[in-house]
């Protein structure tokens, strides 16, 4: 009895003791002015415990027995670690965090320090690129970074966009830069099913030094997007939403006719000049039932009379074919994520929901997202498992592009205002010429739809073998599912013009890609006494790539069993119902070995290089592409003579020079994948008199390298006045050698011509960025950003041949790619009304002829391109303004040749300017007389430079005291897309192609949101 007393005794004393022995530390926390801070974290050093500080900057923490320390850390203010001791208050003021230029650029392979880093790159933060109501990545990033140049070429949800750094690197395509995602390699153009909200910091590399790293495949330059991972503390719970909507662009600078200007226009200058006949059955009343038509001033009174009713109740028709096919569409995003961990394991995890509808009737996205990110470390083991999982479905218009019957932006402003979509029976007014009912009835007679599965994920294990040596491990997959469904009604207009049978068509297409790499080696890290410092990897990566596609369309579809494969019929050799199928496999890969290192000395210079082969299954085996690339960087601010001088913070130059390669840029052969196998010779089917045959159907060329670039940039960065100024300007050269053209064989060879590695092409340039912090006090801080980049790009060599002809564009050494190839025009000859051209050397003509085609009339790829924002805080309100621009951008305008042609297409509407057309001599016009014929000319070829207001957004934010269930809120609006200043006639001078063919119109967004912390 008198032991278990005993025990019972001791075990009381040891709880008591233990217990004693916790105690708690109060504390108040000031900024370096004094000033109360509100939200800083406090943690024990055993991470066991942690706090916020609450408005009052008071906070409260428990900590064990063996706790030596706490840490202070915030946002805004340098962290700060103080040993606790005897301590029962700890009272600190923390010192504002220093607006230095981005502390560390992620490159996939390595995260370096800014102070560090050689080469030139941009970072696009996560406040940047939350919440913007777009569904396309790319989208997101126009304006923020210089040297990146992002084109929209559509507004249907979802839709990709044409990215560009540094300018245009080959001549032959593949111009799309390497997207890296938390270390693995994914598609391009395929962001639709991933929450841009995921991602913590997207860096834009874009010289040797540093998308150098990633050999044949940085080519491009590379963009890297690192997604958010937890930190050290209690799970954080935020709820995100925002609703809103669309509406049409107004300002296109179109002005096009409305029904009384449209029937002036066939009474005064389509009738009497012959061009819709002169009789009163042309089907156009302007002209028909005018007094000035001789069918009209012979007819009888009772037919007057009637005529006259006739032109009057056309008078009181006025559709307005936009408002048919345009609409104010909704948009709503809402978004869960939680986040947290200990100093051993964090995780971030988010589930979204996003739908957005397009502007035009029947387009729309929707988009479900996962992301569960998982980070753990021991002594020394750092593991990482990073994963993702979207599904979106998109319907989308019959056409986004092109002068078609099916294309509701072209119906919608090509048809005539007189015209009406329903009979008087209520059904729809379809039939042959009749665009804008054809294109409606279509948009509800027909389906398009497309489901994309896109799943992720990244594995990253690194152990500390012994004294700074560790070993490196990246494994991952991407993979891409789309299936995609088109239904047209057999007993729609559309479906009657189906070939096969005129009875409809249903199509299911099948296209899934997957790519696995593994990244493996040593990573050697090391400092010698104060001044040395040494990185070095060595490793060995491959990359496998899968994909397989198959699609399939039936005819002579029944009505039981609508779209859906069930409801085609089978096909004979007398029913015309044959279906067509298609599709294609490929196994591709990538075996690479590279070093890369960078050593500094004394926090003044550093050194980098990378040296790597990369073996390719898509070339000739013996064709291995070999770079490398070297960068210096020396931090002036070191040394001592210095740091007498109060005016600079930080003034830092680099400098890089290497190679990289453009595997994007491999020649594809017909129905591939693109740039697979297509140096090797092919054969395929075909029918000799009705026998089935083989014949060759590619040339192939064993001697077909991968294109190269060479790569020159010079860099500063800069931070004056005491930190508000920050700056950073690199000038760039990038030469791009064998780049494939087109030689011309004889015809005896069976082949037109042979791609081979002739070419050259050079990009220069100057980018730069400037933050200046304007006003800078405890209260408000504004902030003005400024960046650019100007671009000369200019075709030095095409294998010995002058120039390459290519529809309204030419390849020509001296010019720049993108160079439109057309006959110059002059104007309007005021005597004869007919139009001036110029012939080849400039000279006036009236005679026209392609043989006067030129390449003086500019390029599509832009001269310069920025982005200006304005970041204004005052206590918890907020505003941000992004601005951007294009400047020196020429596009052909094939939507006015439309709007301004009386040869063809009488019938489509017309610009209001048509009705000052020429008729009599003397007369000063930009427009020719009604019978002549309109061609293609540098009349076409307009001005598309612009400055667009992309992104106004207004918030407030309230935080509520420690213990509070709720942490804050905060509530915002915006509006995207707001304005643009043009001289472009159209929709969006930003628009991805070379030729304006009436393509999905970028919309205006409004969105309210609300953000929650738990």
């Amino acid at each position: 009895m008198r032991k278990i007393i005993l025990t019972m005794l001791v075990a009381i004393a040891f709880v008591f003791n233990a217990t004693a022995q916790d105690r708690t530390i109060t504390g108040k926390i000031l900024d370096d002015k004094g000033v109360p801070v509100q939200g800083v974290s406090v943690t024990s050093s055993d991470t066991r415990n942690g706090t916020q500080t609450d408005v009052d900057g008071n906070y409260r923490i428990t900590v064990g027995a063996n706790t030596n320390s706490l840490n202070f850390s915030s946002v805004n203010f340098e962290t700060q670690k103080r040993s606790i001791g005897n301590q029962k208050s700890i009272n600190i003021s923390l010192s504002a965090r220093s607006n230095k230029l981005e502390e560390v650029v992620v490159t996939g392979y390595t995260v370096k320090k800014r102070t560090e880093f050689t080469g030139a790159a941009s970072k696009v933060s996560s406040k940047q690129i939350e919440q913007v109501p777009l569904a396309s990545f790319e989208q997101i990033l126009q304006g923020r970074a210089p040297g990146l140049y992002i084109a929209s070429g559509s507004g249907q949800p979802g839709t990709a966009a044409r990215v560009n750094i540094r300018g245009v690197g080959s001549l032959s395509g593949g111009f799309e830069p390497l997207y890296v995602l938390d270390g693995i390699p994914i598609e391009s153009g395929v962001f639709r099913s991933l929450n841009p909200n995921d991602f913590e910091s997207v860096d834009v590399l874009k010289d040797a030094a540093s998308a150098g790293l990633y050999g044949s495949r940085g080519g491009n330059g590379v963009i890297v997007i690192t997604t958010k991972k937890g930190k050290v503390g209690k799970t954080r719970l935020q709820y995100r939403g925002q609703v809103g909507f669309s509406n049409v662009p107004t300002q296109n600078n179109l002005q096009l006719m409305n029904t009384q200007q449209r029937l002036q226009y066939e009474e005064q200058f389509l009738g009497p000049s012959g061009v819709i006949g002169a009789g009163t059955a042309t089907g156009y009343p302007g002209w028909d039932y005018s007094p000035s038509n001789p069918g009209y001033q012979s007819a009888s009174a009772a037919q007057k009379l009637i005529f006259d009713g006739l032109l009057d109740s056309v008078r009181k028709i006025d559709t307005k074919w936009a408002d048919i096919f345009f609409r104010r569409s909704s948009f709503k995003q809402h978004e869960l994520n939680a986040s947290g961990g200990s100093d051993k394991t964090t995780f971030f995890t988010s589930l979204s929901v996003y739908q957005q509808e397009g502007i035009i009737m029947r387009s729309n996205l929707d988009r479900y997202t996962f992301r569960g990110n998982l980070n753990f470390k021991t002594d020394r083991l750092t593991a990482s498992v990073l994963t993702s999982a979207g599904f979106s479905t998109s319907k989308g218009i019959e056409s986004e592009a092109g002068v078609a019957l099916a294309n509701p932006v072209a119906a919608a402003y090509l048809e005539l205002p007189y015209r009406k979509l329903y009979k008087a029976d209520g059904s729809v007014d379809f039939g042959a010429g009749k665009t804008g009912a054809n294109a409606f009835d279509r948009s509800n007679t027909t389906t398009q739809t497309s489901n994309q599965f896109k799943g992720g994920l990244s594995i990253v294990l690194e152990y500390d073998i012994w004294k700074g040596i560790s070993v490196k491990t990246t494994n991952g997959v991407d993979y891409r599912n789309n299936n995609a469904s088109r239904f047209i009604d057999p007993n729609s207009f559309a479906g009657s013009l189906i070939n096969q049978g005129q009875q409809g068509s249903y199509n299911e297409n099948f296209d899934e890609a997957v790519n696995l790499i593994n990244t493996s080696g040593l990573v050697y890290k090391r400092k010698f006494g104060e001044k040395h410092q040494v990185n070095f990897q060595a490793l060995s990566e491959s990359v496998r790539g899968k994909r397989r596609s198959f699609s399939a369309t039936g005819f002579g579809i029944n009505r039981v069993q609508v779209n859906t494969p069930n409801s085609i019929s089978a096909g004979s050799a007398t029913n015309n119902f044959i279906p067509i199928v298609g599709g294609n496999k490929l196994i591709n890969g990538i075996s690479s070995l590279f070093a890369l290192g960078d050593y500094t000395f004394d926090k003044r210079f550093t050194v980098s290089g990378v040296v790597r082969r990369d073996v390719f299954s898509r070339v000739p085996i013996n064709k291995a592409v070999n770079t490398s690339s070297v960068g210096f960087t020396w931090n002036a601010t070191e040394e001592k003579f210095f740091k007498k001088q109060n005016i600079f913070q930080e003034f830092r130059v680099r400098a890089s020079r290497g190679a990289t390669a453009n595997i994007n840029s491999l020649p594809g052969r017909e129905n591939d994948f693109g740039g697979d196998f297509a140096f090797l010779s092919s054969f395929g089917p075909t029918t000799y008199s009705g026998t089935p045959a083989i014949v060759p159907t590619e040339p192939g060329n064993p001697e077909a390298k991968v294109e190269r670039q060479l790569l020159t940039n010079l860099g500063v960065d800069l931070t004056l006045w005491k930190g508000r100024v920050r700056i950073t300007a690199d000038l760039y050269k990038k030469e791009s050698i064998d780049q494939f053209i087109f030689q011309n064989l004889s015809r005896t060879t069976g082949f037109r011509a042979l791609r081979t590695n002739g070419g050259k092409m050079e990009n220069k340039g100057l980018d730069f960025a400037v933050n200046t912090d304007i006003v800078k006090t405890n209260a408000v801080l504004v902030t003005l950003g400024v960046n650019g980049g100007f671009l000369r790009n200019r075709i030095t060599d095409l294998g010995g041949l002058p120039d390459i002809p290519g529809g309204t564009g030419i390849a020509r050494v001296g010019y720049a790619f993108g160079t439109h190839f057309t006959v110059g025009y002059k104007g309007i000859n005021p005597q004869t009304g007919l139009p001036i051209y110029e012939d080849i050397n400039g000279n006036p003509t009236t005679e026209y002829s392609a043989a006067n085609s030129r390449a003086e009339f500019g390029t599509y790829l832009p001269k310069f391109t920025g982005g200006s924002s304005l970041d204004v805080s005052w206590k918890g309100f907020d505003l941000s303004v992004l601005v951007s621009t294009a400047q020196g951008v020429k596009r052909f305008n094939n939507e006015s040749f439309f709007y301004e042609t009386t040869n063809s297409n009488v019938g489509f509407n017309k610009r209001v300017d048509m009705l000052s057309s020429w008729r009599n001599p003397g007369e000063q016009t930009n427009y020719q007389k009604i019978n002549s014929r309109r061609e293609f000319s540098s009349k076409d070829v307009q001005d598309a430079s612009f400055v667009r207001l992309r992104n106004v957004q207004a918030g407030y934010t309230y935080k509520f005291k420690e213990g509070s269930k709720i942490r804050g809120f905060k509530v915002w609006g915006q509006a995207q897309n707001l304005y643009t200043w043009t001289k472009w006639n159209g929709f969006d001078p930003e628009e991805s192609n070379n030729i304006a063919t009436y393509e999905f119109p970028n919309p205006k967004t409004y969105t309210i949101g609300l953000d929650i912390n738990f």
